[in-house]
């Protein structure tokens, strides 16, 4: 009798499996379609389309921060003969903050390269030097170390001319390639020098604002008299040129120019 009752329930069990076993396969082939449909449509999102262009670092690359370019008046000279070089430096494509000294003075010139027609380096008879000096300057109250700067606007040609470059180098007869490179140095950001007779004034209102001896209706008043003087100071040298320093911390990198070759002949 026990069999029989056991029999029964396994049977009982095998039809509903039965009856549940399509459905739940159906529900397991629709979660796969969705979870394919979801892949497959990530897939076209990321992908980019046929006629799209993907940057590369060729089509991406900026042109050259500034160019050096070399001339001299002719190409033939004597051994006694002056021989003038001139330096053209054109910007780019961005206003620049740079050492005074690389693009404005004579330290333009001082990587000189003269070789012969054998592609030896000619040394120099003088070594050609300029002083680039550094300076304290005063901003908010506190001296910053800084150097002389220029302000290299974009697209702007800056052109020097050295008298004579047998000064520094004594060339037998012979055929000469000159090159010039230069490195030049790039800043953040600049500090104009006040007027000497301001920072003085500022520097009494200084004073006045730090004495605890003074009164209050007194201090007002001076501090009144020097702000309207110190108004008025700027106001007479509005349109005077002003040095514009760079500070030493400031300096973000060097690029490094390289001039054309130019060549010259030196006769008997």
């Amino acid at each position: 009798m026990l069999l029989c009752n056991t029999d029964w329930r396994a049977a009982t069990w095998i039809c509903k499996l039965r009856a549940i076993r399509p459905k739940f396969i159906s529900l397991c082939f629709f979660l796969l379609i969705v979870t394919l449909a979801g892949c497959l449509g990530s897939q076209q999102t990321t992908q980019p389309e046929a006629n799209e262009t993907t940057p590369t670092a060729e089509t991406e690359a900026p042109g050259a921060l500034a160019e050096l370019q070399l001339s001299i008046p002719k190409t033939n000279y004597t051994t006694e003969e002056a021989i003038p070089l001139n330096l053209n430096i054109q910007n780019g494509k961005f206003d620049l903050l740079v050492s005074f000294f690389s693009v404005a003075t004579r330290g333009a010139f001082t990587q000189i390269t003269v070789k012969d027609v054998s592609g030896q380096i000619v040394k120099p008879k003088r070594v050609l030097t300029q002083e680039n000096p550094q300076k304290y300057v005063q901003r908010d109250g506190k001296s910053v170390r800084c150097i002389q700067g220029f302000e290299f606007k974009a697209d702007a040609t800056q052109e020097l001319t050295l008298n004579d470059i047998q000064k520094y180098y004594k060339l037998q007869p012979g055929t000469y390639t000159v090159t010039l490179a230069i490195e030049l140095e790039v800043y953040r950001e600049s500090i104009i020098e006040e007027h000497p007779e301001v920072l003085e004034l500022r520097r009494d209102l200084a004073r006045l604002q730090n004495d605890p001896n003074l009164q209050a209706a007194a201090k007002q008043d001076a501090l009144k008299y020097y702000q309207e003087q110190i108004k008025f100071i700027e106001e007479r040298h509005k349109d005077a040129v002003k040095d514009i320093y760079l500070p030493v911390k400031s300096r973000r990198g060097k690029a490094p120019l390289v001039s054309n070759a130019i060549t010259l002949t030196i006769g008997e």
